[in-house]
């Protein structure tokens, strides 16, 4: 499959009160698999240049994520699964860059929540860039419950927290799913700001 079956957008969540500041550019790709991708993905980097790539379902094992390497990026953190295949999340930062990783190792799942996170400090501002992996068959409320148990680990009011990736819930449209999330995210002070659709099929 070529990049346009994929799920690209430039934020997830963040504080909403900072929601116009603009000191870090921040991607996210849904790959479905990158192996073969790598020059097309460069190619769509060329005109934004983010500092920080988020990218979810992967497809890599520990030992091919690191071998794999993306122009003016250093791999920063990761997931890879160990049984299942496909999934997996991983965090590029531009090679310029000084960062510090979060470790979330212990909250991994496969299939219910797939996670990596670091901290990045620019100017005066602490971020916590978040990326997260749901897939569509697993478990909601171990992803719900977990997700809440590391916000409420790392929450603090001086940063700003950035969360990305692919939660497999349908925005388009209310559903229980949605709004046990958004009350999750909005306890925490964080807000939904992609508001349209990521990913598009065409019907047979």
């Amino acid at each position: 499959m070529g990049m346009n079956d994929s799920n690209q957008n430039f934020l997830g969540s963040i504080h909403k009160e900072n929601n116009s500041r603009k000191n870090l550019t921040i991607y996210h790709q849904n790959m479905r698999g990158i192996f073969n991708k790598i020059v097309e993905f460069q190619v769509s980097l060329y005109n934004n240049k983010p500092q920080v790539i988020c990218l979810t379902e992967h497809h890599l094992k520990t030992e091919e994520i690191t071998s794999i390497n993306l122009d003016q990026y250093k791999l920063g953190t990761y997931f890879c699964r160990q049984k299942l295949k496909g999934g997996d999340v991983s965090i590029y930062i531009s090679q310029f860059l000084q960062y510090s990783i979060i470790n979330l190792e212990k909250y991994c799942k496969e299939k219910d929540l797939e996670i990596c996170a670091l901290k990045k400090k620019v100017q005066m501002n602490n971020f916590i860039i978040i990326c997260i992996y749901r897939s569509l068959t697993g478990n909601f409320m171990h992803f719900l419950t977990e997700l809440e148990s590391i916000l409420n680990d790392l929450y603090n009011t001086s940063s700003i927290f950035i969360l990305c990736g692919d939660f497999n819930i349908d925005y388009g449209k209310d559903s229980h799913k949605k709004y046990l999330l958004e009350s999750l995210l909005v306890s925490f002070n964080l807000f939904s700001t992609v508001t349209f659709p990521t990913r598009i099929f065409k019907k047979l």
